[in-house]
C-alpha cells in the first residue's frame, strides 16, 4: 500500500477512541488509536478488491486470457492501495484492518501468480516467490502485531530496519511487483528473476529472524517512547 508513515504532530485530542479502550498516547500508529470497528469503508474495498480481483483471475485461467488476467492484478494493485489510503484519511485504521489485509493480499496475490503461469512457463520463479510470500513473509508480517501497533506499517516504531527491509512503501511494492515485471520483460532470461526471488527470499528469512529475536514488552497499552532502533 503506497503511503507515508512519517510522524506527525502530536494531536491534542487524547480521549479514548471508544468506550473501554484505552487513553490515546497521540503516537500516530500506535494500538490506542484503534477504533475497534469491524464495519468500515477501508474493510469494505478489501472484500470488494479481493472478491473483484478473483473473479477476473478465474475468468482469466478460464478463458486463458492475458487481458482479464492483467485485469486482475490491477485489482488488486489499486485495490490494496485504495482501502489502505481510505483507512487512513478517514481514521479508521485498525489492527483487525491490518491482519485482514495481510489474508486477502496472500489470496489474491497467489491467486495471480498461479494463473500467471500458464502465460508465462517459469515454475521455479513463481514457486520461491509463493514460497517467500505465504510461508515467511505471512508469519514475519503478522508477527508485528504482538507489540501495541497499528499495522507493519507501523513497525519503525519498534525496529527501523525491518521496518525498511519489509514494508516500507518500496519493499512492499518491490515484494509483490518485481517478480511478474521481471518474467514478463525478460521471459527468456529467467534466471533473472529466480535470482531476484530468492534474494527477497533471504532477506525475508533474515528480517524473520530479526523480528522474533526482538523483545515484546509486556502489559503495557502504548508503543513504548524510544522503542525503535536501527542497529
Amino acid at each position: 500500500m503506497a503511503h507515508s508513515t512519517a510522524p506527525r504532530t502530536v494531536p491534542a485530542d487524547r480521549t479514548p477512541r471508544g468506550p473501554g479502550l484505552p487513553v490515546r498516547c497521540g503516537v500516530r500508529g500506535c494500538g490506542c488509536e484503534d477504533p475497534r470497528q469491524l464495519l468500515n469503508a477501508a474493510n469494505a474495498v478489501t472484500v470488494v478488491r479481493t472478491v473483484a480481483s478473483l473473479a477476473l483471475v478465474a475468468t482469466a485461467a478460464v478463458q486463458h486470457s492475458w487481458p482479464w488476467l492483467l485485469a486482475g492484478y490491477l485489482t488488486y494493485w489499486i485495490g490494496d492501495s485504495a482501502d489502505g489510503n481510505i483507512a487512513r484519511w478517514r481514521d479508521q485504521e485498525t489492527r483487525f484492518g491490518a491482519v485482514f489485509d495481510v489474508v486477502c493480499d496472500r489470496i489474491n496475490c497467489v491467486s495471480c501468480a498461479i494463473v500467471f503461469l500458464q502465460f508465462v512457463d517459469a515454475p521455479w520463479p513463481i514457486a520461491v516467490f509463493l514460497f517467500q510470500f505465504v510461508v515467511v513473509d505471512l508469519p514475519l508480517t503478522l508477527l508485528p502485531m504482538r507489540w501495541p501497533v497499528l499495522s507493519p506499517n507501523y513497525f519503525f516504531l519498534i525496529d527501523r530496519l525491518a521496518y525498511t527491509l519489509n514494508w516500507h512503501v518500496v519493499a512492499k511494492v518491490t515484494n509483490t511487483t518485481l517478480l511478474i515485471t521481471l518474467l514478463v520483460v525478460l521471459p527468456d532470461q529467467q534466471w533473472v528473476a529466480l535470482v531476484a526471488a530468492s534474494t527477497v527470499l533471504v532477506i525475508k528469512i533474515w528480517s524473520l529472524g530479526r523480528v522474533l529475536r526482538l523483545q515484546v514488552p509486556k502489559d503495557i497499552p502504548h508503543v513504548p517512547q524510544g522503542a525503535a532502533t536501527s542497529a
